[in-house]
């Protein structure tokens, strides 16, 4: 049975995707990494602490892994300004895809963002953009990126302007077809089961699956 690893387990996403990895029973051994506990109590699950400025010290703790989920992410407002927001946005999912293939992993999943290029003059997309394009820099066994547009579900923090967006989006979504549908929200159930489903069977090395495909999941 393969042995899975993930980043960001306390997050919307990182939450629903660890519970998905355990219930499936598919799964020997997951380690997460975190900065706090997540409360979770599984013998299959092993939590690691560690500290995201040094996440290379980890390697010796968690041993060989198959899969390898990233879920990091933040906003401006709660990382405090954009350099803390690139650090965990860009810098901290950088350095997980390196431990990940250190330790063997065959298999990247990472959450980005509807929209992510490196070109754009939207701060966000652009460390979103950033992002994906230095990983795909590693030469990672198999790359999957995810671009979901905004998100819903239950997060442990309260975003306002979030919570109005999905308000809004939520009363307008049967308005929106055709190229429009790529908007719509996805809910991190979608996403975390689209993460999953993204190990299963072969597949290019490197691929993005966007909003509208992880609806269908």
């Amino acid at each position: 049975m393969p042995t899975a690893i993930v980043a960001g387990a306390t997050g919307l996403i990182g939450r629903r995707l660890v519970s998905l990895l355990l219930e499936s029973g598919d799964y020997d051994r997951v380690h997460v990494l975190v900065r706090r506990p997540t409360g979770v109590r599984d013998a299959r699950m092993v939590e690691h602490t560690v500290d995201f400025n040094e996440l290379s010290s980890a390697r010796g703790d968690v041993g060989p892994v198959d899969h390898a989920f990233c879920a990091l992410g933040t906003t401006i407002r709660s990382a405090g300004s954009r350099e803390a927001f690139r650090r965990v946005d860009h810098d901290y999912v950088v350095a997980f895809a390196q431990l990940a293939k250190a330790l063997g992993a065959k298999h990247f999943a990472v959450v980005s963002s509807l929209g992510a290029d490196p070109g754009t003059r939207n701060f966000y997309l652009r460390v979103k953009g950033e992002t994906e394009r230095d990983l795909q820099s590693l030469d990672l066994p198999r790359l999957v990126i995810l671009r979901p547009s905004l998100l819903t579900g239950e997060r442990a923090e309260f975003r306002p302007g979030e919570r109005i967006s999905q308000l809004l989006l939520g009363m307008t979504s049967p308005l929106l077809v055709g190229k429009l549908g790529r908007i719509r929200p996805v809910s991190d159930q979608q996403v975390a089961a689209a993460m999953l489903r993204s190990v299963q069977g072969d597949g290019p090395a490197m691929q993005v699956i966007q909003s509208e495909d992880i609806r269908s999941v």
